[in-house]
């Protein structure tokens, strides 16, 4: 999906919102426009009728009629007496009673009357307007109310031309706000592909060292098992070491299962939950006593210090992290050595330090050992045991829990990692 339709997709958008606007706005125009002209034809006709009264109509009510038929054809003057009979009319001899009209009811009643109806004697929609004069007799006026509409139709015409107007400079406005929109759009659109295409090499990257890393212990045990089905190996002791081997390379092999299937659920959770907390020196102190024979082997020393702080992270989670950081100080230590884990709260998050006596990392691997399946000392790790993943799961971790990770280390004097979690409050 490129810029073009994601340009021309956002002007049609703003186009069609603009233009419903426009419509709406015009229809409501044209709506406000003709009961204006409504107000407008009705006041003419009460402002006729109030003139008629005054210049005492009915001294010479035909030179009225003819004079208003001249002027203004398309309005109709009829005089009604109390009782209906029609007395004149512009249009000629009427022998209907009006008794029954509204417009003329209302006038009696009240001294003026109006509708909007069909007529009975022309079947025309009319405007009417009735008074009743000084003598008693009600006159009353109408006009067509095509009349009116024509001049809304000729007011909507201007309607069309603006509504024109304003939708050529809508169309050049939806391309400017098109422009300006679909910039951050596209420029996080080729973000997306670019993490699109990084993520894909990374799992490709991770399927070949995954395949790798189990076709190494499966080799090991292949060979071990084919020495020994073979009659090979027929020295009791001999075959127990090739046992002993083959253990060992299987528990290489869950290891790595194990790591795997951590690095896959980490990546499937999307939010840790609300409610997740931990202790950590309580979480630390199991994990020494998980890591006590591993450490008394290697003749290093554990020690925990610092706050007794909390951190919104779940305890499996911290366990899986501070575990994989003390082991490693262990692992990558010399015999003598120690490994501090400290925590301290300050400023609303909790530092976890984890800090050893080790070989320390070489300043040229430390931007990568966070990465999965490296090895700083790939010699050392096949000696020690490793799956290469332990640093990158504890990133994950960190990343999942909203955290940051730090690592400061200097070959031959050893290694720190800072991890900052939200502190519980």
């Amino acid at each position: 999906m490129g810029a073009f339709p994601v340009k021309r997709r956002l002007t049609t958008y703003f186009l069609l919102i603009a233009t419903l606007g426009i419509a709406l706005s015009s229809a409501f125009g044209v709506w406000v426009y003709r009961d204006r002209e409504l107000s407008s034809a009705r006041q003419t006709l009460v402002e006729l009728l109030n003139l008629m009264d005054a210049q005492n109509y009915y001294t010479d009510a035909e030179a009225w009629s003819q004079q208003l038929h001249t002027a203004a054809p398309d309005k109709r003057l009829t005089i009604i007496s109390p009782e209906g009979e029609v007395l004149s009319d512009t249009y000629g001899q009427v022998t209907e009673n009006h008794a029954d009209r509204p417009e003329f009811q209302s006038a009696l009643a009240t001294g003026w009357g109006e509708a909007e109806r069909k007529s009975d004697t022309t079947g025309e929609m009319l405007l009417y307007e009735a008074k009743q004069f000084t003598d008693g007799n009600v006159g009353r006026l109408s006009m067509p109310i095509s009349s009116v509409n024509a001049l809304v139709l000729q007011g909507l015409v201007g309607f069309l031309a603006a509504a024109v107007v304003a939708l050529v400079l809508m169309l050049v406005l939806a391309r400017k706000l098109a422009d300006h929109t679909a910039q951050p759009l596209e420029q996080k659109e080729e973000e997306l592909e670019q993490e699109g295409e990084k993520l894909q090499t990374v799992r490709s990257e991770f399927a070949a060292n995954v395949s790798h890393e189990l076709k190494t212990p499966l080799t090991s045990i292949k060979g071990f098992t084919d020495m020994m089905s073979s009659g090979m190996v027929k020295d009791p002791e001999d075959q127990k070491r090739f046992i002993t081997m083959i253990g060992v390379e299987v528990d290489r092999l869950i290891e790595l299962i194990n790591d795997v299937l951590k690095i896959s659920e980490l990546e499937s959770v999307v939010m840790p939950q609300s409610d997740d907390r931990a202790n950590v020196l309580s979480v630390a102190e199991e994990c020494r006593a998980a890591l006590g024979q591993m450490a008394e082997a290697a003749k290093i020393s554990v020690n925990l210090s610092g706050d007794n702080a909390e951190v919104a992270v779940a305890p499996g989670r911290l366990r899986e992290l501070l575990t994989n950081l003390m082991e490693n100080g262990i692992k990558y230590n010399e015999p003598g050595g120690r490994v501090d884990v400290q925590a301290a709260q300050r400023d609303g998050k909790v530092a976890i330090t984890v800090s050893d006596t080790g070989i320390g990392i070489p300043k040229e691997s430390r931007e990568r050992v966070f990465e999965r399946f490296y090895r700083v000392d790939k010699g050392r790790a096949r000696k020690t045991g490793g799956t290469g993943l332990g640093l990158s799961i504890v990133k994950h971790i960190v990343l999942l829990y909203g955290g940051t990770i730090s690592l400061k280390s200097e070959p031959g004097k050893g290694t720190e990692i800072t991890v900052l979690f939200p502190a519980v409050r």
